[in-house]
């Protein structure tokens, strides 16, 4: 079978120009117009330059061998080659755990429900044991003499089969977070007094920054091919294609669900505007700018010891002048609004 170096290096560098592109675009609407960057801002961030130190090594490693077959490769050329497979796998681990932190803390941003918020909290801390202990397993998998992994024989490190078993192990894991992350956009705009199809667009945007779920599932089918020894290079080159898909997407999408503000400029400029337009520059009353999803502080919003609870109250028409601010003022607005106009009050039961 031919060699399939091309496709990897292909794949490498779409998935380097695309999440790039999505990350600028975020910075610029975090940064500039809304004048504001979060934690789960910098996640994002520090996620991507270490995925891009992994295309890096993976680029090094297509120019030495991988994605062919052993026979082909001068030894010399296939020990770089393992080497720089061998630190992809780490910087793939690192930049997955960041995504889905960064994830968490996006989603966790417009959560009101304690129920939820743990959830969240659970899963983020879960990823991060899960994701740290497979570092350390990756890292240190032939424990006595890393560069015993560089060679082809890879002497003295943990059996192959038991490297697919923690692989399958962690994959999972990473595979329940993603859609755990997914789903809970679901059940966080359930509760709220909104159509039934209001509901479903408001939980697809949320979710939408854990679509890279997709390619943890279709990553976990290679899984096995990390059993491989003689032909490592060749036959691993699909696990190797959607570990760099899985992160680009995780990556591009947490970044898009953060784009509506630069959305709304450029259909404003095209001169798009929806049925809604006379409500999308609602804000709602808060004693400081909130800067994301909603203009109030959200930490008001989530259930405290005093046992609060949360309203939704819908509007079909725009409120009074006092609480309406400037349509065209974006730098005052990060809000998802989607077809109608809905507030979110906090009350406290006596």
């Amino acid at each position: 079978m031919q060699d399939r170096n091309a496709q990897v290096l292909a794949v490498n560098i779409l998935f380097f120009i695309f999440p790039t592109l999505m990350v600028a675009l975020r910075v610029y609407v975090r940064a500039f117009m809304l004048k504001q960057l979060g934690v789960d801002d910098w996640l994002m961030g520090a996620a991507h330059i270490i995925y891009i130190g992994y295309l890096c090594f993976q680029l090094i490693g297509v120019l030495h061998g991988t994605g062919r077959h052993v026979e082909e490769v001068p030894e010399s050329s296939y020990v770089i080659a393992l080497k720089c497979w061998f630190f992809c796998e780490l910087f793939y681990i690192l930049s997955s755990i960041l995504v889905k932190i960064s994830v968490g803390f996006f989603l966790l941003r417009i959560t009101v429900r304690r129920t939820h918020v743990l959830i969240l909290r659970f899963f983020m801390v879960a990823t991060t044991l899960v994701g740290m202990s497979y570092f350390f397993f990756a890292l240190l998998q032939c424990p006595h003499h890393i560069p015993s992994w560089w060679t082809l024989k890879r002497e003295g490190c943990i059996p192959p089969p038991i490297v697919v078993d923690v692989s399958y192990a962690a994959s999972s894991g990473n595979a329940l977070a993603d859609w755990a992350f997914g789903t809970l956009p679901i059940f966080i705009v359930w509760d709220l007094n909104m159509s039934i199809r209001t509901k479903i667009i408001a939980a697809a945007i949320l979710g939408f920054a854990a679509i890279g779920s997709v390619g943890t599932l279709i990553r976990m089918a290679y899984v096995k091919t990390l059993g491989e020894i003689y032909d490592f290079l060749y036959e691993t080159t699909d696990f190797a294609l959607w570990s760099t898909i899985e992160v680009g997407i995780g990556i591009s999408a947490g970044c898009a669900a953060t784009l509506r503000p630069l959305l709304k400029v450029i259909l404003h400029k095209l001169g798009i505007r929806s049925s809604h337009a006379g409500n999308s520059g609602t804000v709602f009353p808060s004693g400081r700018r909130g800067g994301y999803i909603r203009n109030f502080d959200l930490g008001n919003l989530r259930p405290d010891p005093l046992h609060s609870i949360t309203t939704a109250v819908v509007c079909d028409q725009p409120q009074d002048s006092g609480r309406t601010s400037n349509v065209n003022d974006s730098s005052n607005e990060d809000l998802i609004h989607i077809g109608t106009y809905f507030e979110l009050a906090h009350k406290t039961k006596q």
